[in-house]
């Protein structure tokens, strides 16, 4: 299963208003992040492009940032989706080291621990895509971590077993999810956020 990148003209992204390109990544990595506390992945990917319009209307017109706050999202059917893109400051992690120091990956779900969505190996394939593409055209360190890791949330909520265990590693190919969610919030993982021992923090 290969991942697919879709380009920020392809998806109708609005122009960015020049956000920082004030970033050094290589000291941390990669922070995973879900859309919120209620499923929101789209059966049909014609849709997909539509909900990553959305959230940058949201983030843009509605938070008044820059653009829309991700490095890139990622979709159930294994979509990767640009958003910021390497090289450019997230606007994400909650934190001002946790923007400087470590790009941001949105997966398109989200949910609670008593109904989240389909976490599929299209995803999980999107998201270890997005995590090589980073490191390899990003220069992002060997961090994973999630929103979590760097403020108080539960974001990325059921996404948060794949970080710690290892799965989203590229070319781990790990899928059996461990531990229990949700996770105490502010659990203070920074710098210990995959199973490799990686270093970073994460935001929603």
């Amino acid at each position: 299963m290969t991942a697919v990148f879709v380009p920020r003209a392809e998806w109708g992204a609005l122009p960015s208003r020049g956000p920082s390109t004030d970033i050094t990544p290589g000291g941390g990595g990669v922070t995973v992040h879900h859309v919120g506390p209620s499923p929101t992945a789209r059966r049909d990917h014609a849709d997909c492009a539509g909900q990553v319009r959305a959230v940058q209307r949201q983030h843009m017109d509605g938070n008044g940032w820059a653009d829309i706050a991700y490095t890139c999202l990622v979709c159930v059917h294994g979509r990767v989706f640009e958003g910021r893109g390497p090289w450019v400051r997230t606007a994400a992690n909650g934190t001002a080291a946790g923007n400087q120091n470590w790009y941001a990956v949105c997966g398109l779900t989200g949910g609670s621990p008593s109904g989240y969505d389909t976490v599929t190996d299209a995803l999980l394939d999107a998201f270890r895509w997005s995590i090589d593409w980073l490191r390899d055209s990003g220069g992002a360190g060997r961090g994973i971590n999630r929103h979590s890791d760097h403020t108080v949330t539960q974001c990325p909520g059921g996404l948060s077993p794949y970080v710690l265990n290892g799965s989203l590693e590229p070319g781990s190919g790990l899928r059996d999810r461990t531990g229990t969610w949700p996770f105490p919030l502010g659990r203070g993982t920074a710098g210990h956020g995959t199973a490799a021992g990686a270093a970073g923090s994460g935001s929603w």
